[in-house]
């Protein structure tokens, strides 16, 4: 590991499972909306809460995945899906629910947005730890917090999110370039983990809110 990053964070493995959590009820939530049956949900919530994280131990040399040598990450995807199916039987129809502003749509999005922080912040924290510079390192932070979303909506047959009007990466690249400016200097970077996740998921739901967008201009004729 490069002097720069010889105290590199140690973060908890909580950023990493909370991330999880969160996708994958994002996943299931994008399932219920889409129709699928209790398979698909359970399937689609595991593969938006794991598949960043896969993609990123892979591209680290993270090997096996940690998915296969922790066994809490296959139980916390599996709760995050089972809890939104849960919530599901409250008596209301999934499709009554996930209109914009309704109960689900809004919980998607806060789950989507705290599923940017957390993985923005392990993803990136993870690459430092293995060794990677700066700027790699950020970008694995982007890679493992949009990578489960890209899994989710290619398997809906959806444009995925990243590659919309809507700033989606842009955040969780804001969070992770937080991360990497702060190792240089503070061993001890818990605290900044909390408020590099923080701002993350802020700026996705203000974005959100406010319509902010990358769209490119229309070419004139």
């Amino acid at each position: 590991m490069s002097d720069v990053h010889a105290n590199a964070l140690h973060l908890p493995v909580l950023f990493d499972l909370l991330g999880v959590f969160t996708a994958a009820s994002s996943g299931a939530l994008t399932a219920l909306r889409k129709g699928l049956d209790l398979v698909g949900v359970l399937v689609l919530g595991a593969a938006t809460g794991l598949g960043g994280g896969v993609v990123r131990d892979l591209m680290i040399g993270a090997i096996p995945p940690a998915l296969l040598t922790d066994w809490r990450y296959l139980t916390i995807a599996t709760a995050g899906a089972v809890a939104v199916i849960a919530a599901e039987y409250r008596g209301v129809p999934a499709a009554d629910r996930v209109r914009p502003g309704t109960p689900l749509a809004t919980a998607f999005h806060l789950a989507d947005a705290v599923t940017l922080g957390c993985f923005a912040v392990s993803g990136t924290g993870k690459a430092l730890e293995y060794g990677l510079a700066s700027v790699p390192a950020a970008l694995m932070g982007v890679v493992t917090a949009v990578g489960g979303g890209v899994i989710r909506d290619m398997l809906v047959n959806e444009v995925p999110w990243v590659l919309r009007r809507e700033l989606y990466a842009v955040p969780a690249l804001i969070g992770a370039l937080i991360i990497v400016a702060c190792a240089r200097f503070e061993p001890n970077l818990a605290p900044m983990a909390f408020v590099a996740a923080a701002v993350t998921a802020a700026l996705r739901l203000i974005s959100l809110r406010r319509g902010w967008n990358a769209q490119l201009p229309r070419a004139r004729r």
